[in-house]
């Protein structure tokens, strides 16, 4: 269970668990905008997109990037699922500049439809890795 002014969360995708732990905040990518969870938030069950997940603990900033999925919320504990999950940190960028490079070729292709958003939505999370990371990066002079 969370400390008396924390929430704990856990990221799950299907790897397995990717973040676990007590926070202070959490911020996640909506439909309706960027969700920022305080402890003690009302329940709450909300469909995610694709974005960048910001958690802040005892002053320490952990980013992540998820694919989109699911967040719920009760009894000061949140749970996100998701399809895809990876910690800024372990972000490999020149496998994400290899797997954008990938789907911009394919892009040039005539593909149906589902082949089409799948290349797509690859495309767009490389793109998402390597903003993430680079911003991650910046951020900690690396």
């Amino acid at each position: 269970m969370a400390r008396n002014n924390s929430i704990f969360l856990e990221i799950v995708a299907p790897t397995g668990i990717i973040f676990a732990g007590d926070v202070d905040s959490f911020s996640v990518p909506s439909y309706n905008g960027t969700l920022t969870i305080l402890p003690h938030h009302t329940p709450l069950f909300t469909k995610l997109t694709e974005g960048e997940v910001r958690v802040n603990s005892e002053n320490k900033d952990t980013t992540l990037v998820i694919s989109g999925g699911f967040l719920e919320i009760k009894n000061n504990s949140a749970h996100v699922l998701s399809d895809y999950a990876i910690r800024a940190e372990n972000i490999e960028m020149a496998k994400s500049e290899e797997r954008k490079r990938q789907a911009e070729q394919k892009l040039k292709e005539k593909l149906d439809v589902l082949d089409f958003t799948t290349v797509d939505k690859d495309l767009k999370m490389s793109i998402l890795e390597l903003k993430v990371a680079e911003k991650v990066r910046r951020r900690h002079g690396a």
